[in-house]
């Protein structure tokens, strides 16, 4: 093991759901680890979907008892007008029955992730922003941040699209499809069609996503091939009253040309991106950072030799990007897009 002095064994740059994963599976096999996080607590992030299959990570990370508490709503599955008429896909069932998926309150469900870090023994940094990378013989060896220099054996980037790690490092995440921006909003009142389930409706032009995520609090989320249209909201919100103003994001797929080096990880977004059409946002951003971290203890307690650990885990990012990306692109030319044929 390297014995040089640092104040942490990993820090983790972003508290999404993929920073917090990472900081529970690390700190749970007994390393030191010192998360920072940038935004105040409460920021809204699309992505409020999560596939059935959430349940068995979040009890590997210590949280599935309080899934409950940040759950708006269970649903079997979405109705989806895609290059047809309307018809309700279910996510399957088994001998319990059918399988319910759930939609959460984002700031809600990231700060219970937070707090299950904390309770871990990991040391929380909010409002920390990360303005430096530290190297040493061309090794990552920790961060510059507004509270000051933190000396790490390992870094771990969780920023999403800002993709902090890899621009200091010069690591290019290049687009593998159009530019994808997402428009997304909040309303309140009554939308009884959509307590029931999700809607998901797609044409040539773009798809919309509408969803109720607490009681009395439906979110929708809008994307458009090519030029933007000037009202996104779907018709059976307008009536209701908006919460905040609308917001965007770039969905664009990307996918980073390393994601593992010596002294640091690239977990979730900052890792590869999809838009969210493949609904498994969350759900990869939780199984990266479990992955990432089980690899980050084998590495440093030298189980395994730190290149053989970066080329696996790079491999298996590229292999779900690849398999997920395939798919979304077959769904989009079934409804005529255009700029999906593959790169």
């Amino acid at each position: 093991m390297d014995d040089r002095p640092v104040d942490a064994d990993v820090v983790v740059v972003g508290g999404g759901p993929a920073g917090s994963a990472t900081a529970i599976a690390c700190a749970a096999r007994g390393l030191r680890v010192v998360l920072c996080e940038r935004e105040p607590p409460g920021r809204h992030r699309p992505g409020e979907t999560l596939h059935p299959g959430i349940e068995p990570l979040l009890a590997q990370l210590g949280v599935a008892a309080r899934l409950p508490e940040v759950t708006g709503a269970r649903h079997a599955g979405s109705w989806i007008e895609w290059g047809g008429p309307r018809r309700f896909q279910p996510f399957g069932d088994d001998a319990g029955g059918p399988w319910e998926g759930f939609q959460v309150w984002r700031p809600h469900f990231d700060a219970m992730l937070i707090d299950r870090a904390h309770a871990m023994g990991v040391v929380v940094h909010e409002r920390c922003a990360v303005t430096a990378v530290l190297k040493r013989d061309d090794a990552v060896c920790g961060a510059r941040t507004t509270l000051g220099p933190i000396a790490a054996r390992l870094v771990v980037d969780s920023t999403g699209s800002a993709r902090w790690l890899s621009r200091a490092l010069g690591i290019a995440s290049p687009p593998k499809s159009p530019q994808l921006i997402a428009r997304y909003g909040y309303v309140e009142g009554s939308c009884p069609a959509r307590d029931e389930a999700p809607l998901l409706v797609g044409d040539a032009s773009g798809w919309t996503w509408s969803a109720r995520v607490k009681p009395n609090t439906y979110q929708w989320t809008c994307v458009r091939f090519g030029s933007r249209a000037v009202d996104e909201m779907p018709d059976e919100l307008r009536s209701l009253t908006p919460l905040g103003p609308e917001r965007g994001a770039d969905v664009t797929w990307r996918m980073a040309e390393r994601t593992a080096g010596r002294g640091w990880f690239l977990v979730g977004d900052a890792a590869a991106t999809l838009d969210p059409t493949s609904s498994h946002g969350v759900l990869k951003a939780l199984r990266s950072g479990i992955a990432a971290g089980h690899l980050i203890v084998a590495s440093l307690t030298g189980k395994a030799p730190a290149d053989e650990v970066a080329t696996a885990y790079h491999d298996w990012v590229a292999g779900w990007f690849a398999t997920d990306a395939a798919r979304l692109r077959a769904f989009y030319r079934n409804i005529g897009a255009a700029g999906f044929a593959g790169t």
